[in-house]
């Protein structure tokens, strides 16, 4: 009986051997499909990626699909962001998972903007979370929400890294480090268009890695101001005055999220995938990170009513799911832009059809964390 249940166990330790190998062998070819963190593809992560954040997640709590956002103009009359947000949601009937704001570094008089607390608390008590699109540039006119004059060379792109404003940009780190929790911040976007002072072609910019510079510099004093709540959001034009916006790309390790922004201007007409696969193809060529559509609106069509209201169903309900797999937030732009007006209140079909898609199955994902 002895010698029967010694080559038992002989036996039965061989199998586990056996089985344990199968193991490693399926996971190593397994693990060979599929590029290792901080890598697209099976290419090199771009410099920098050493020391990546992880990727938001696209899935949370069990909670597949699209996250929707906005960014609505503020209302003056109103006298503050929770007000407005809250009337807007109750226009919808539902929260957002991400709003939106837009801010300079310094006011018209030449005082330097904190953190806008009061927008990120306003967000977060409806639920939401808040996204900041900061913008290295001193405002035009203090009435004037979101003015901006690309030719200011204060803000270039080698001011911007040269250390003169590293006092400023870690107060306004700690200050975002100390509202506690997920916030969103969109910085110098839109760089393939001359609109800003971080744009290439204006204020002595000259190349795409001035622009990489300054970003990987802005960021690095965040982390060590230890805001790491803070994600950054790497925003492109889909239609820009400069073509190949990846050369601007600071890599995967200084970004959480890739972004573009577009517009239906009507002249002429556009659906939401002629203006932004184009981008889209390029950026998630070159990005593991997820993609938001930080900006998006249409303007109505003369003489079709219902032009607008189907240009919106068609884009959230149909197109992003269909065409645009890795997109996992969309903000409409409620608001004028440009001498455009993408508001919703432009009819009674448009704001209809924007509330129809908010309650879209797929547009129920809360923001990624």
């Amino acid at each position: 009986m002895r010698r029967l249940t010694k080559r038992r166990t002989i036996v039965g330790t061989l199998v586990v051997v056996v089985v344990a190998l199968a193991v490693a062998v399926s996971w190593l070819a397994v693990a060979g499909d599929h590029p290792p963190a901080g890598t697209t593809g099976g290419t090199s992560a771009p410099e920098g990626s050493s020391t990546a954040p992880p990727a938001p997640s696209t899935t949370s709590g069990g909670t597949t699909g699209v996250a929707l956002g906005v960014y609505v103009k503020p209302d003056p009359s109103v006298g503050d962001a929770e007000t407005t947000l809250s009337r807007f949601e109750s226009t919808i009937d539902r929260h957002l998972a991400i709003v939106q704001t837009f801010t300079g570094w310094q006011d018209p008089s030449g005082g330097m903007i904190p953190f806008p607390t009061a927008f990120a608390t306003a967000a977060s008590s409806l639920g939401a979370t808040p996204m900041i699109t900061w913008q290295p540039e001193q405002a035009v006119d203090a009435a004037q929400a979101g003015g901006r004059l690309s030719d200011q060379p204060d803000f270039s792109l080698a001011e911007l890294a040269s250390g003169r404003y590293d006092a400023y940009i870690r107060s306004w780190a700690v200050e975002a480090r100390s509202f506690g929790k997920p916030v969103y911040v969109r910085m110098m976007h839109e760089m393939n268009d001359r609109t800003y002072p971080w744009s290439i072609g204006v204020n002595g910019n000259s190349s795409p890695q001035g622009y990489i510079t300054a970003w990987r510099h802005i960021v690095d004093i965040f982390r060590s101001a230890g805001a790491g709540n803070v994600e950054f959001v790497w925003c492109v034009g889909a239609q820009p005055a400069s073509p190949d916006p990846t050369v601007y790309f600071p890599g995967d390790g200084y970004v959480s999220w890739i972004a573009i922004d577009g517009y239906n201007r009507g002249t002429p007409w556009e659906s939401f995938t002629t203006i932004f696969a184009g981008s889209y193809r390029e950026l998630t060529g070159v990005s593991s990170r997820p993609v938001m559509i930080a900006e998006t609106g249409t303007v109505e069509q003369p003489g079709d009513p219902s032009a607008k209201a189907a240009w919106i169903t068609s884009a959230f309900e149909h197109e992003i799911p269909d065409g645009f797999p890795r997109v996992r937030a969309v903000l409409y732009f409620d608001a004028p832009g440009r001498g455009f007006s993408f508001a919703l209140t432009s009819s009674g079909a448009a704001l209809q059809s924007f509330r129809q898609v908010a309650h879209a199955p797929g547009l129920q994902a809360p923001a990624p964390s």
